[in-house]
């Protein structure tokens, strides 16, 4: 399904080193370069990340690429939020996201990820946040594998990460409001449907009929844009079918930026 590879660095990213020393106590972080960068450990505890809500495991301030302050909860969240951000960084360049101050790795199954995009932060700094579920990171195979290819599924960590920071590119490009503006209340748009079951059962998104995935038919605004902009981003090919959902996904691409993002997402793991 993805390729494993020791950590060969994204440009100006970290990696977590996929097998640590006997008796290593922390993961190391490789730089760019090769050379050993700053461990769990080494990151500052903040005080002020500790009022942060009882539901984030475990809090990182960050500044560009780096964390530059951390209050950690649970331990193991901690060190699977490292090799998240190592992730983000591989997978979405710095200026794509310059304006997210946090990250949190959150407890509970209700989310596999969640976008704050009211600006509310617990950093002081203007800025946006964002979490991943624990378990979402948990469960990723290869989660120390920061350059691992892309994985274009509903349910994985990739398609979380791309979905999570996409619904902050989207607000900061306007693109839902120019998506609603090219495809709401269009005539002969396919109607919704609540409970839709036809979508593939491995998460897949599709690239013909009316909408990308089951959650994009069921949740119109914010979500279904996101859902199509992760779409774009992920999959192999682009479709150029004329169906609503490859006439969505398309759309996508005409949006500056976004072209430049897919091309760089789908070269991480080459």
């Amino acid at each position: 399904m993805m390729k494993f590879r020791h950590a060969a660095a994204a440009a100006g990213g970290l990696l977590v080193c996929a097998s640590p020393a006997m008796g290593q106590e922390e993961s190391e972080i490789y730089s760019a370069d090769g050379s050993v960068g700053i461990a769990l450990g080494a990151i500052p505890d903040d005080p002020k990340l500790d009022e942060a809500p009882d539901k984030y495991l475990a809090v990182f301030e960050i500044d560009g690429d780096a964390i530059i302050g951390k209050s950690i909860r649970d331990p193991e969240a901690g060190e699977l939020g490292i090799q998240c951000w190592n992730r983000v960084v591989a997978l979405i360049p710095r200026k794509y996201r310059e304006g997210v101050v946090q990250f949190n790795i959150e407890a509970g199954r209700r989310w596999a990820g969640r976008f704050g995009g009211d600006g509310k932060n617990d950093v002081g700094r203007k800025g946006y946040k964002f979490s991943i579920a624990k378990y979402a990171a948990a469960e990723e195979e290869n989660l120390s594998d920061a350059t691992r290819p892309v994985t274009a599924r509903r349910g994985t960590l990739d398609w979380t990460i791309v979905h999570e920071i996409g619904h902050y590119i989207c607000l900061k490009t306007d693109t839902i409001e120019r998506f609603s503006r090219q495809f709401d209340a269009k005539p002969n748009m396919p109607v919704r449907r609540e409970a839709p079951d036809d979508y593939p059962e491995d998460g897949s998104p599709v690239t013909e009929g009316g909408f990308v995935t089951s959650y994009a038919e069921r949740t119109p605004g914010d979500e279904e844009v996101v859902e199509t902009f992760t779409t774009f981003m992920t999959v192999d090919e682009l479709p150029a079918n004329g169906s609503w959902a490859g006439r969505k996904i398309r759309f996508i691409g005409t949006v500056e930026g976004m072209a430049e993002l897919r091309e760089h997402v789908q070269a991480v793991g080459d």
